[in-house]
């Protein structure tokens, strides 16, 4: 069992409506979002404030959604993918997104559309509790699994009493992250295990946090594909205490440190002052603050673009892919209509044209000689009525036709 140092940080994790603190064996409810900090305050006044305080935060109103996006740096994504979520440009929201992957021009984006961890990690700094970060639920899943299968494919799916969690990243690199509570949360669960047993090439781990995620343990336990099953809220904190502050998918604004060589600047910029520079040196800088300015500015236009662009391939790719589907759909239904038409086929009959699309299909033919007669005609319309998928002719086909014919038919 992985036990923390003394030294580590404390983790907290906040999701749905409740607490898991590291070093305390059960849940805390603090019911709405707004109460959580004096819950979390009750409890160190209780059992003493930790000497730094790392926060997992995985609130209802927190959202993680797949992006396109340049690979750039966080006011790069800022730049491009403000317009189609504003709330990443408002200094009170606090948002992130996962490292970008080599060339992939793709990221998971987790932002909160209204303030809510600015406001907390305040009063809880204000209380004396040092917060040295804050990280969404999706960054820590994601580092769990320290056995990745050679695929690359793998879904973590952490479950508690009355909430669910899942974080997938696919072979191709994409990542995904869903949660949800109530019924959504065991509908959530099932769905994502049956799928995770469709397929063979990705592996699944499940991480419980009380008895309701040892119960699904217990139920898809030997079961393929199956990662790990013993994993559980003690296995989040060991993940977040692995968690680099200056990462991407840090929640909280990096603050600003005096370092060296800033003091160095600060000290040259007193000194030339001193001597009489100021005014060419203003100068200097509002000129070098301008073009900035411009070069930001159009280098914001560029992103913009290229973000549009990806976005309208993105758009392309999939109605290529359910024009592709639907293709293959009816493929099928062609398939089998076909060979419904040749069972019981009276020999009088000769079909000069069949037609078959998503909607329905033609047949048109002839009556070749005498001898049809109105029974076998009869049965074998009706074989066409009873097969798969079921089909209605437009008009009733009663009585065979003298010579030439056109029937019409529909898919049910």
């Amino acid at each position: 069992m992985f036990t923390s140092r003394p030294s580590d940080p404390t983790v907290a994790l906040l999701w749905g409506d409740r607490w898991w603190i590291d070093g305390h064996p059960e849940p805390i409810v603090f019911g709405e979002t707004g109460h959580a900090f004096k819950v979390l305050l009750a409890h160190f006044a209780e059992h003493g404030k930790p000497a730094k305080l790392r926060l997992i935060y995985q609130p209802p109103s927190l959202v993680s959604v797949p992006v396109q996006c340049p690979n750039g740096s966080r006011a790069t994504l800022q730049a491009a993918l403000q317009e189609e979520y504003p709330s990443i440009a408002r200094a009170e929201c606090a948002w992130s997104y996962e490292p970008i992957i080599g060339r992939r021009n793709e990221t998971l984006l987790h932002y909160e559309p209204e303030p809510g961890l600015l406001p907390l990690v305040g009063t809880l700094r204000e209380q004396g509790v040092a917060v040295e970060g804050a990280w969404p639920l999706a960054t820590v899943l994601n580092l769990i699994p320290e056995d990745w299968p050679d695929t690359g494919a793998l879904t973590v799916v952490a479950v508690a009493d009355n909430q669910s969690a899942v974080f997938r990243h696919t072979s191709e690199g994409r990542r995904e992250f869903q949660s949800a509570t109530g019924v959504a949360a065991a509908e959530l669960v099932a769905t994502t295990v049956q799928q995770a047993f469709e397929r063979e090439d990705a592996a699944m781990y499940i991480v419980s946090f009380d008895e309701a995620g040892t119960r699904l343990t217990t139920q898809v336990a030997g079961a393929e594909p199956f990662g790990r099953g013993d994993l559980t809220c003690r296995d989040v904190i060991r993940a977040a205490l692995t968690l680099s502050l200056p990462q991407p998918n840090q929640l909280l604004p990096t603050p600003m440190r005096l370092t060296g060589n800033r003091l160095v600047t600060g000290l040259t910029t007193v000194v030339l002052l001193a001597v009489g520079v100021l005014g060419t040196q203003f100068v200097r800088d509002t000129l070098a603050q301008r073009d900035h300015a411009e070069q930001q500015t159009t280098r914001i236009e560029q992103l913009r673009a290229e973000v549009a662009s990806l976005r309208k391939k993105e758009i392309e790719i999939r109605q290529l892919q359910t024009q592709l589907a639907a293709f293959t759909s009816h493929g099928r239904i062609g398939e089998k209509f076909l060979q419904s038409l040749a069972h019981r086929l009276p020999a009088q009959v000769v079909l000069t044209r069949v037609q078959a699309n998503g909607d329905g299909f033609i047949l048109t033919g002839g009556i070749s000689g005498p001898g049809l007669v109105e029974s076998d005609w009869r049965a074998w319309c009706g074989t066409l009525q009873r097969g798969k998928p079921l089909r209605q002719f437009a008009e009733p086909a009663g009585t065979p036709p003298g010579s030439d014919f056109v029937m019409k038919g529909i898919w049910q």
